[in-house]
């Protein structure tokens, strides 16, 4: 629309007088030819994200050599975290090539796979790693992998080339013209009438190759960006084919459909109402949701819900961008998660108590802490074997698990044979009973414990406390008191203990 408004003020200027118009064409022909200038400058950046893809690969590399050398679990993880980087940074190197490229897509198409691929010697070199067999990874990381970054840095100095012939043609285009603007200027002073027509087919030519570029950006946006755009009441009106592809559904039968932002299970931490409340004010709501496709597979988003105004300012429709975090949760569960019984570990215990603490003091509600200690597991590992004893701990584990009902319910293992549950808003009487309830359930169990003072199936033994809103107990206080009523507990064994505050 400007540049249609520039094309009418030049004919107006035409009419007025062959000064007025060849000046006015200056200006608007050398505007055109910085533009053209400016526009074909960009297959630069695509030769540097190229460039910066060779060097982070090659750092990438030399950070895996780290990792199969890494000697404890510290410099493990400052290794993979040196990896994890570099891979970021050749990732964003990606997505710039991606909306910048001008060749073929299959070019990019073929280096991205090699870069997945990678990824996956990657994994495979940090999984042997960990699982201590040190040598398969180290030969995995000199041969394989130094191979296929060679390969990688082979593939992506093709992109290299492509754009930097591509920069030089475009260059020497806007040179070219330029020079046939100066050389329009001078024939419009010859001949106006020559010249507006000249002006108007080039200007119009100019106006369908941007919008032919627009509509190119427009193709990449649905192609490589997860988003959808809703009317005020959650009503799918568009969706991009991205999204389609990772929700697993076809336009056809999403557009029109009420789908509240993809929220579809009444468990998921955020509510369609919560995201209304922030971004029908006109504000943007943003958080991480947990959301379950057509196809009931799970999968984590962090979610960017954006107001659309209309002419008046009002709310309009909402615009949803969308990222796929489901591997960084993946790893993050790993990170909070005991690899044997799969419950929390202690460093996820010491966060959430924290949390909970901090929630029952605004709410006013009780938390209670109980810790739990096996009866005499030592003697059951010296009796029947560690691996028994493993499974010992695994079965007592899922017994564990399954007494949760509540969202914030939580169990964790703190180290041996020693768990610890977190609950809320439960009085003396209720906590009593659902902690004997959870002892009765391991002693039905039946696993054989010939060694033990306290019969002969395995007993568990439970000290509780209650930190109540009237007497609120910071973590460690509560700890000790905890700890404190699980002695009491061990002193009779296969015990629940519940102190009392004051």
């Amino acid at each position: 629309m400007h540049n249609i408004r520039n094309i009418g003020a030049v004919f107006g200027v035409l009419i007025l007088s062959q000064i007025a118009l060849g000046a006015s064409s200056l200006f608007y022909l050398n505007s055109i030819a910085k533009e053209a200038e400016n526009l074909y400058q960009h297959p630069y950046a695509v030769s540097n994200a190229s460039r910066n893809i060779n060097i982070n690969l090659i750092s990438m590399h030399r950070y895996m050599k780290d990792v199969v050398l890494a000697e404890n679990e510290e410099q493990l993880r400052t290794a993979k975290e040196h990896v994890d980087q570099y891979e970021k940074n050749v990732q964003e190197s990606f997505n710039v090539i991606f909306n910048r490229y001008l060749g073929e897509r299959k070019d990019i198409q073929a280096v991205y796979k090699a870069f997945l691929d990678w990824k996956v010697i990657r994994d495979e070199v940090i999984f042997l790693k960990t699982q201590g067999r040190d040598k398969e990874a180290a030969h995995i990381t000199k041969n394989k992998g130094a191979k296929h970054v060679a390969l990688l840095n082979q593939e992506t100095q093709k992109l290299i080339d492509f754009a930097d012939n591509k920069a030089k043609i475009f260059f020497n285009n806007a040179v070219e013209s330029k020079n046939s603007a100066l050389s329009i200027i001078i024939a419009l002073f010859i001949t106006t009438v020559l010249a507006s027509i000249f002006i108007a087919i080039y200007a119009l030519r100019r106006l369908r190759k941007a919008q032919l570029d627009i509509k190119s950006r427009m193709y990449l946006i649905d192609q490589n960006i997860l988003m959808a755009k809703f009317n005020t009441n959650g009503v799918v009106l568009d969706i991009s084919s991205k999204l389609c592809r990772f929700l697993g559904v076809s336009k056809q039968k999403v557009i029109g459909e009420k789908l509240d932002f993809f929220i579809n299970d009444d468990t998921c931490n955020v509510q369609p109402n919560d995201i209304l409340i922030t971004a029908s004010t006109g504000t943007t709501w943003e958080g991480e949701l947990c959301i379950r496709t057509p196809h009931n597979h799970i999968k984590w988003i962090h979610s960017a819900v954006h107001p659309e105004l209309d002419a008046n300012y009002n709310v309009c429709g909402y615009s949803n961008i969308i990222q796929d975090i489901s591997d960084r949760k993946a790893i993050e569960e790993l990170s909070i998660t005991d690899p044997l019984t799969k419950l929390y570990n202690r460093r996820h215990f010491d966060q959430i108590l924290e949390k909970e603490l901090r929630l029952a003091a605004r709410n006013k509600n009780s938390v209670t802490l109980a810790m739990i200690d096996i009866d005499h597991f030592k003697k059951y590992n010296d009796c029947y074997g560690h691996p028994a004893g493993d499974q010992a701990l695994i079965q007592v584990s899922h017994i564990f698990s399954q007494s949760l009902n509540r969202p914030n319910d939580y169990v964790f293992r703190l180290g041996g044979e020693e768990f610890g549950f977190i609950f809320s808003d439960f009085n003396h009487e209720q906590t009593v009973h659902f902690l004997n309830h959870i002892r009765i359930q391991i002693e039905n169990l039946n696993i054989t414990h010939a060694e033990s003072d306290s019969g002969e199936r395995m007993t568990i033994s439970i000290g509780a406390h209650i930190s109540c809103n009237n007497l609120q107990l910071d973590s460690n206080q509560l700890y000790i008191k905890a700890d404190e009523a699980l002695y009491q507990a061990k002193l009779k064994r296969n015990q629940v203990v519940v102190s009392n505050p004051i």
